[in-house]
């Protein structure tokens, strides 16, 4: 999901890294867009969730005040600011994914975890993810949120707080998403109508977003019906 607005202005024993256990609804916001407006409507939305932030394909190499500012509201309302940081599927050096969890802490020392973008879902690449997870950990007690945006192998639900295993149109949604890991499992879903959103809400996911945008960058506004779904969730 490596859409981005800039603006300048097992388990494997051993493993005991902690994971989400709440079965409660919540949100996950790709809030790649640049507006204000949009930003305190999302703080303010009465609900718990994530909420991505990407201000350069990740932290960018300098610190934004509007940013600093959005995170200060996010937490005030008691979401869960996370940075946006990609991987091509195991295949980007680790060491740069690395700096760019260092970059983050750096400039935006409040956020709460990272979204791993462009994950793998195969376990051939699952040493590579848990050494990340281990250092994002290292740094202190951050939310890890892996996006291969589709099923994954079992074993990455134990170094992931929460993964994305459907991220795509509403029409090729699996019919049994969300079935297994539930309370760990979120879907990101475009090209929904408000009848298929109220639909998709009552899948087994713990984390939702769901937006009838449809165009090349399908996270850069809100759902029109973003109040409805907030209040279904709840």
């Amino acid at each position: 999901m490596r859409y981005f607005f800039i603006l300048t202005a097992f388990l494997f024993l051993g493993c005991n890294l902690s994971v989400t256990t709440d079965n409660s609804k919540k949100i996950i916001v790709p809030q790649y867009f640049y507006d204000y407006n949009l930003w305190d409507e999302v703080a303010k939305a009465d609900i718990k969730g994530y909420v991505i932030i990407n201000p350069a394909n990740g932290p960018g190499d300098n610190v934004d005040s509007a940013y600093v500012n959005d995170i200060d509201n996010l937490l005030y309302y008691g979401k869960t600011p996370i940075g946006y940081i990609y991987t091509k599927w195991g295949d980007r050096n680790l060491s740069d994914v690395e700096a760019d969890v260092d970059k983050w802490l750096e400039l935006y020392p409040k956020i709460k975890g990272f979204f791993v973008d462009e994950a793998s879902n195969t376990i051939d690449r699952f040493s590579y993810y848990q050494e990340l997870a281990d250092y994002i950990k290292s740094k202190g007690d951050y939310k890890i949120v892996l996006n291969p945006g589709t099923s994954t192998n079992a074993v990455y639900f134990s170094i992931a707080d929460t993964i994305v295993t459907y991220e795509g149109l509403a029409k090729d949604t699996p019919s049994d998403v969300c079935e297994e890991y539930s309370s760990q499992s979120a879907i990101i879903v475009y090209d929904a109508n408000e009848s298929v959103m109220r639909e998709l809400v009552n899948r087994p996911c713990s984390y939702f977003y769901i937006t009838d945008d449809n165009d090349s960058n399908p996270y850069d506004s809100l759902p029109s019906y973003f109040d409805e779904e907030i209040r279904l969730l709840k």
